[in-house]
């Protein structure tokens, strides 16, 4: 008998490769909870978010002496105070929000296992143990979306608790400029012959001197921050990404047949995914179709000009290998993130340079440095099939959608990007 939890292998021609996203919300969550995101500097997240909300004065003793000239200076080290100020209820209750998600999903998973466990224990045969593969897909699409929406958690409550440490060592620096000046100013002062109200350049300079060294030190620090924050960032945007992408899988496995092994002709099967050849609806030596007819014969860029015409039910990213100075939209598209520059290059046999057809001659280039993703919204016609040879290195072979013109639709939205190794 067949583990229940274990999916056996399927071809890439199904939507199971989609759990890849699995093992990507793993590593990508694990990332995060190890803050590999946090700059040297500040060393590891720790501490409390009740320093975002404390209401602290620093400058408070100088305040107090009355003296204009000595605040005017100082005045800047406070603003730098200011701007890491929070809210942390509002942010802890985000984090617990996103790990209710992870805990809930978590739960169900678990009811869901047990159930297969003994409810499926002595069920036999081929039906059986499709059942309980299908069973298992479930499964790890839970898996990925309680571990994606930990990672989340983890994010925001981390990313707060960054900013309230360097809040908090702001603060220290600040009331070490305070003591030093309440030492030495008066000194300066005596030297000068002048009283507290009274500055000659020469003080100044001494104050200027002092202000300056500690907002490099200040600077430093929030410096840090933000250098954080943005490696933060983009873990963050494709946990979102992974989220969506896991949830049209658990739309996908809802409407597939649990009792038909690998979606079968009674079962689901994803139509934009590769499939023999001799099952497009066309191909240019019997039917070539809508895309020989129009601008730039796209058709021939698929292999034997074979691909389908499929009306979307919902909803998809696609994505897209591109330039991080262009356009995210284009019409070439391909149903799984392109992994690196190479494999935009090869398996969709982008070139880097193209000839235009009308002259014959070497047109525009075709930088490839970022892949992105790309919302392309239900109802709208898109053409999938494999990649032409394009000659040279460009061999081709992989699988590719061709989407005309999606600029102009209204409701496409480009939902990410990530840069190209």
């Amino acid at each position: 008998m067949s583990n229940p939890l274990v999916a056996p292998a399927h071809t890439s021609t199904t939507w199971y490769t989609g759990l890849g996203l699995v093992e990507d919300a793993a590593q990508i969550a694990e990332g995060i909870q190890n803050d590999s995101w946090v700059d040297g500097t500040l060393g590891a997240v720790g501490g409390s978010l009740d320093t975002l909300a404390m209401v602290v004065d620093p400058l408070g003793s100088l305040v107090a002496w009355g003296v204009s000239w000595l605040m005017e200076h100082v005045r800047p080290l406070k603003e730098a105070l200011d701007w890491l100020a929070g809210n942390p209820d509002e942010i802890s209750a985000h984090a617990a929000t996103w790990e209710n998600v992870a805990r809930f999903t978590r739960e169900a998973r678990q009811q869901y296992a047990d159930g297969i466990n003994s409810e499926t224990a002595y069920w036999v045969g081929e039906s059986g143990d499709a059942y309980r593969a299908h069973s298992g897909m479930h499964l790890s699409v839970m898996d990925g979306i309680s571990t994606a929406a930990h990672g989340i958690s983890y994010a925001v409550q981390g990313a707060g608790l960054l900013v309230a440490m360097v809040r908090g060592i702001v603060r220290d620096l600040i009331a070490q400029v305070v003591g030093t000046l309440a030492a030495r100013l008066p000194q300066w002062l005596a030297a000068e012959g002048l009283t507290l109200g009274l500055a000659t350049p020469v003080v100044i300079g001494q104050v200027s001197a002092l202000v300056s060294q500690w907002a490099n030190k200040i600077q430093r620090f929030v410096r840090a921050l933000l250098n954080s924050l943005r490696r933060l960032q983009p873990l963050l945007h494709r946990l979102g990404e992974i989220l969506t992408e896991l949830k049209h899988l658990l739309d996908t496995l809802a409407r597939s047949n649990p009792f038909k092994r690998g979606g079968g002709a009674e079962g689901f099967r994803d139509p934009l995914a590769p499939h023999s050849r001799e099952t497009y609806q066309y191909n240019m030596v019997e039917d070539p179709g809508p895309l020989a007819e129009i601008r730039g014969t796209p058709a021939a860029n698929f292999a034997g000009g074979r691909y389908d015409a499929v009306s979307l039910p919902e909803d998809r990213v696609f994505y897209r290998g591109g330039d991080s100075q262009g356009s995210p939209l284009g019409q070439w598209f391909s149903i799984e993130p392109p992994r690196s520059v190479a494999e935009v290059r090869i398996d969709t046999a982008v070139r880097p340079q193209w000839i235009n057809p009308k002259t014959g001659e070497w047109g525009g280039t075709s930088p490839v440095d970022t892949v992105y993703a790309v919302k392309i919204p239900a109802g709208t016609t898109v053409y999938p099939g494999p990649v032409a040879n394009q000659g040279g290195m460009y061999v081709g072979g992989g699988h590719q959608v061709f989407i005309p013109e999606p600029w102009k639709n209204k409701d496409v939205e480009p939902v990410g990007s990530e840069p190209l190794p």
